[in-house]
């Protein structure tokens, strides 16, 4: 009697697959507003959670311990290879540039009570407030001591990786007579040159990308959503080398390595290191 061939192929698998090379986003919040897309690869992109660990080895052990285990260093990437020469692209792989076609400008401004705020502010840095550089503060009796969480307590309308509108969150933690300030930086200089010159310069707070997120889809598209997305939070990347192709059709390629990096002001233990994989459920 000849065995049947043994594999894991069910009728289901067909659903589970992980396919194509997915969408690069800068700040992305969901997919309904999945942030600044990057635009085209070539390549494919690499992700690692960059977990290290340390084993206690104790004297007389064969081997390696169960339980002896621990993770010492969490250090997630995600290395990317962008097609397309725009400014943002250039200026995300380059961490700390600087651009003679912008002024970043740090300013804090009042922004009215929370009721104030739940049709919508306009920002006075207009179009050109930085959103990863945005911070929403509150509190009571014109004390504004208090962070707000992005998509809990308030929204943003952002395009193109700029602010244009934030409204408080009706029922989020911003309470209707809470003091509401804004903190950003914003470019204080008209644009229009004829290039845009990007050098070097000291990395910032503000030049920390909120989060970058790579959105693949699943073979099964019926899923409510069918989508795996990569997220890094709080990323830099590290530069590498432009290579000119020698050919004359061939497409040069920014490669660049994002790293994710803890908030000190979130938490430093494991559950709130800066990386997350969303898998969409059925």
């Amino acid at each position: 009697m000849a065995s049947s061939l043994q594999t894991g192929i069910t009728a289901a698998a067909i659903n589970r697959y992980l396919r194509g090379p997915g969408k690069l986003y800068k700040n992305f919040t969901d997919l309904n507003s999945p942030g600044t897309l990057l635009g085209e690869t070539k390549g494919g992109s690499v992700f690692d959670w960059g977990l290290e660990f340390h084993d206690v080895e104790p004297d007389g052990a064969m081997g390696l311990v169960k339980g002896h285990r621990f993770i010492s260093r969490i250090v997630p990437t995600l290395e990317v290879n962008l097609l397309e020469h725009t400014v943002t692209n250039w200026l995300g792989a380059l961490p700390g540039a600087d651009s003679d076609d912008q002024t970043p400008t740090g300013t804090v401004e009042y922004l009215g009570t929370g009721l104030d705020c739940q049709s919508g502010v306009t920002l006075a840095g207009g179009a050109d407030v930085d959103f990863d550089s945005l911070e929403i503060w509150y509190g009571a009796d014109g004390s504004p001591t208090t962070k707000a969480t992005l998509g809990t307590d308030y929204t943003v309308n952002e395009s193109t990786g700029v602010v244009t509108t934030i409204a408080s969150t009706s029922g989020g933690s911003i309470g209707d007579t809470d003091e509401v300030t804004a903190k950003y930086v914003y470019d204080s200089t008209s644009s229009g040159d004829a290039y845009t010159i990007i050098t070097p310069g000291q990395i910032e707070t503000g030049d920390y990308w909120s989060n970058i997120a790579l959105v693949c889809e699943l073979s099964n598209q019926t899923y409510s959503n069918p989508y795996a997305v990569f997220v890094l939070k709080n990323v830099l990347s590290e530069p590498s080398t432009v290579e000119i192709p020698g050919g004359a059709m061939e497409e040069t390629i920014i490669k660049a390595k994002f790293t994710a990096f803890f908030d000190p002001s979130v938490g430093l233990s494991p559950e709130h290191a800066p990386v997350e994989f969303w898998l969409g459920a059925a």
